[in-house]
């Protein structure tokens, strides 16, 4: 039987593949769907990785979100860096841009994670 985990990520690589057809078919009708790497980067990544990554961190109770959650902006970041081997332009930049703003945001949730963790035990200590 196929586990919660690997379903999600079949799934979705089978998002991926229908959605590179898709992408097939409008260069095909002359759609220059190759030149935005945004969109083949936010594609690649977001279905393939982080879209699993964040269904699993919201319905698995095996692995921590914290996880999947720095699990999906790492791989983002890794990949944006492949996806950008010669940065020349600002189509290369907002690629890199959108992979540091993934970076930024699971620190901030994190930062604000720690933060209220020491609230509820400043909190708690302060009664006793």
């Amino acid at each position: 039987m196929i586990s919660r985990e690997n379903a999600a990520i079949l799934g979705s690589f089978a998002l991926l593949v229908l959605v590179l057809a898709g992408f097939s078919a409008l260069q095909r009708l002359g759609v220059p769907v190759g030149d935005y790497p945004l969109v083949g980067f936010l594609v690649a990544v977001g279905v393939a990785i982080v879209l699993p990554q964040l269904y699993l961190a919201r319905t698995d109770d095996e692995v921590a979100p914290r996880t999947r959650l720095w699990l999906a902006a790492i791989l983002s970041g890794l990949f944006a860096i492949a996806f950008v081997t010669e940065p020349n332009g600002f189509k290369d930049a907002l690629v890199l841009g959108v992979a540091g703003g993934a970076l930024l945001v699971v620190c901030w949730y994190e930062a604000r994670a720690a933060y209220r963790d020491a609230m509820a035990n400043g909190d708690s200590a302060s009664r006793s």
